[in-house]
């Protein structure tokens, strides 16, 4: 049984806090994977420092790409069986503009953007004791701010920051078109890590114009949807699963 550690989801709107995570559980769950799920708010506490990680055979591994490529390997979890060396290049090209541009993004529109900030202090530690409810959140944010400007994009002016999202979400749009999936009649990664990512930005109570943008695409907003329902009915399946066994 793999044990899956992820954020407390503390925020409405989406599944957990960390679209990583959600991109994890999402692969689990779609891809029929029993797992048993633990809540933990110290990113500390993983393998590479960060959410999620897992526990195999009481083995300790981070980072959902890796997770998912150990998975695939030694027990055939792959959700793009199926699709040709082109498909697995072009999935691997979407995946990689989500989750190190568009993420960035997302990032700076949470952490940057003084209402969302707000909302996202009070959620986050507003159970804290004083004095580390004062003096803990400053903390973190300068440390991501920071981390923002090292990785690039926190060097641009807002309005710049946000057109570049805007331009991975209609890259992103282009790329899925009608379709129900990108790349078939069934959810792969790519669907799994677009939702994990959409559903981020769409879902929570945050402003601002990567959200505007994101629902600007009736086809985003349509396949966020429908991965949102394939993961609550996966999630019903192995429930009822676990209660049979």
């Amino acid at each position: 049984m793999i044990r899956l550690h992820v954020f407390p989801p503390i925020i409405s709107g989406t599944p957990n806090p960390g679209p990583f995570c959600v991109k994890l559980e999402a692969a689990l769950r779609i891809a029929g994977v029993p797992y048993e799920v633990t809540h933990d708010s110290n990113p500390a506490s993983g393998p590479k420092g960060k959410m999620p990680f897992v526990e195999i055979d009481g083995e300790r591994m981070g980072d959902s790409t890796l997770i998912l490529e150990r998975l695939a390997r030694e027990q055939g979890v792959d959700l793009d069986q199926g699709l040709t060396p082109r498909e697995r290049a072009q999935s691997h090209a979407l995946q990689r503009m989500i989750e190190e541009r568009l993420y960035s993004v997302m990032l700076y529109s949470r952490w940057s953007e003084p209402a969302n900030w707000a909302k996202l202090r009070r959620l986050f530690f507003g159970g804290l004791p004083f004095p580390l409810r004062m003096i803990l959140p400053r903390s973190i944010r300068k440390a991501r701010m920071q981390s923002l400007h090292a990785q690039g994009t926190g060097r641009h002016a807002r309005d710049e920051i946000y057109a570049l999202g805007a331009a991975d979400l209609r890259a992103i749009g282009d790329i899925l078109g009608d379709k129900p999936f990108f790349f078939g009649d069934r959810p792969t990664l790519a669907d799994v890590t677009a939702f994990a990512f959409l559903v981020s930005i769409i879902g929570p109570d945050f402003d601002s114009p990567l959200k505007e943008s994101a629902l600007s695409h009736a086809n985003l907003v349509s396949h966020t949807e429908r991965m949102g329902e394939i993961f609550a009915r996966a999630g019903r399946t192995q429930t009822l699963k676990a209660v049979a066994a």
